[in-house]
């Protein structure tokens, strides 16, 4: 039955948590914690990766290097396997199909 304004209530969503395997339920409770405990300095170190990229890349301007020094430069620094790390990172974030329903 219509409410007053013509708008339909919505039911109450139902508690479907029972579904959820323990083992999965399990498996969520570890990997939240680890967020909770790792996300925060993840975050930092990612942000941190960023920033000293853009500070050598900075450094090297005034000599404007080839593409083929940078890469000597990333290879020597570690730039290279730190980004090789966070895009390993954000590739698992989104398995096809599982991405995060709207709430």
């Amino acid at each position: 039955m219509p409410r007053a304004g013509g708008t339909q209530q919505r039911p109450e969503p139902r508690d479907l948590t029972d579904l959820v395997p323990n083992h999965v339920r399990a498996d969520l409770a570890v990997a939240v914690a680890v967020l909770e405990q790792y996300g925060p300095a993840v975050t930092d170190a990612l942000r941190q990766l960023d920033q000293a990229t853009t500070a050598a890349r900075q450094a090297l301007s005034p000599v404007d290097p080839t593409e083929d020094e940078w890469r000597l430069v990333e290879r020597a620094t570690g730039i290279d396997r730190g980004w090789d790390v966070a895009y390993r990172l954000v590739s698992t974030l989104d398995p096809p199909g599982q991405g995060r329903s709207p709430a």
